[in-house]
């Protein structure tokens, strides 16, 4: 399976302790240069610098082709250069939360999947028993969501249960 991974899904769940359910759901990983550079900011948290000074053999840091003027004036480097790489690869999956960014990819196509959808897929999976408890942990790491999103996602561990 190829995949492909924005900044934010990385770091919120390295910050909260569970971004092994991404090694866990789709394997090995791909990611854009800029986006290691964002994971490696000084602004990043500490927790998330370190796990990117050793990362694991499951993510690769991958060169793509620049991205073109139409996504870089419409998002930050990072989306652009994973959305880029993505459409480079032909990923089956690009890892991404902010909605410009989604809408852009799948506009392009992309089948996109931000951090609830990979708590959703981790519960199916039984990798993790209560969603709601590792949603908690996610907006403790300051992870953004509309109370809109919230519901959905409660409504759809409801369903799963």
């Amino acid at each position: 399976m190829t995949v492909v991974s924005d900044t934010s899904p990385l770091r919120y769940l390295i910050f909260s302790g569970h971004v092994h359910l991404i090694q866990d759901i789709f394997g090995h990983v791909m990611i854009p240069s800029a986006v290691d550079r964002e994971l490696r900011d000084a602004a990043a948290p500490s927790v998330v610098r370190e796990w990117i000074s050793r990362p694991p053999v499951w993510l690769e840091v991958v060169s793509s082709t620049a991205p073109g003027a139409d996504l870089s004036k419409l998002l930050d480097q990072g989306e652009a250069e994973a959305i880029q790489l993505a459409m480079d690869v032909g990923a089956e999956f690009l890892l991404i939360d902010e909605h410009r960014g989604r809408s852009v990819a799948a506009s392009r196509g992309a089948t996109v999947i931000g951090v609830l959808g990979i708590l959703l897929e981790a519960y199916r999976r039984r990798l993790i028993t209560n969603p709601l408890e590792v949603l908690a942990d996610l907006v403790g790491a300051r992870f953004r969501l509309s109370p809109r999103l919230i519901v959905e996602f409660e409504e759809q561990v409801r369903r799963l249960s």
